[in-house]
């Protein structure tokens, strides 16, 4: 904001012309049998032309619409795709024990261990194998506390493909198809027009 262009101006504009147009839009939550916490997390690696920053992005559900989600830039330069996935899993991993802390108050405790889908498997092997020295050497420490986690069994960080992952439309511009796609995964619907979400 401190130095706005041309560019970030057409951006700001296109956004609320979205959200003006879409503004019976909202999460339909529908009755499920079992709440079952599940996460996605994803980044873009330098997505952001001004720093190179990469973008994170994740979201939560219980079977039905999303409840939690977050997209914000990393505040550090990843230097590879793993990096930037790693850093994602690490914060969504930080949600998910907040969240879990939260439904053990609520006395809705969680059993298992709650599943963060990533689409990169080199960051998932990262959190798996502590003798993976030559890509992780220049990782922040702080970030090797999701190995921890993993042992205790709070979270398992999952493979899916990059199509079935939800927190992709966070993290990077997608073609119309596809973003209307992943909308509706999101449990993003219209009020006004009665569609079905695809949440899964």
């Amino acid at each position: 904001m401190h130095c706005a262009s041309e560019i970030h101006f057409q951006a700001a504009k296109r956004i609320l012309r979205y959200v003006k147009g879409t503004l019976d839009y909202g999460i339909r939550f529908s009755q499920v049998k079992s709440f079952c916490l599940l996460g996605y997390s994803d980044s873009d690696w330098a997505g952001c032309v001004d720093d190179m920053r990469s973008t994170s992005g994740y979201c939560f559900t219980m079977g039905s619409g999303v409840f939690s989600w977050c997209s914000k830039k990393q505040e550090v330069i990843a230097q590879s795709t793993a990096e930037a996935e790693y850093i994602v899993a690490a914060a969504a991993v930080n949600q998910a024990i907040w969240i879990r802390k939260l439904m053990t108050d609520l006395h809705m405790n969680q059993t298992e261990s709650t599943k963060i889908f990533v689409d990169n498997q080199a960051a998932i092997s990262i959190a798996n194998d502590p003798v993976f020295h030559g890509r992780t050497k220049h990782f922040k420490i702080k970030f090797f506390y999701l190995r921890e986690v993993q042992k205790d069994g709070e979270v398992q960080l999952v493979y899916c493909k990059t199509e079935h992952q939800n927190a992709d439309i966070l993290t990077k511009a997608l073609s119309k198809t596809r973003f209307e796609f992943m909308r509706k995964r999101l449990g993003i619907c219209s009020s006004s027009a009665k569609e079905e979400c695809l949440m899964e």
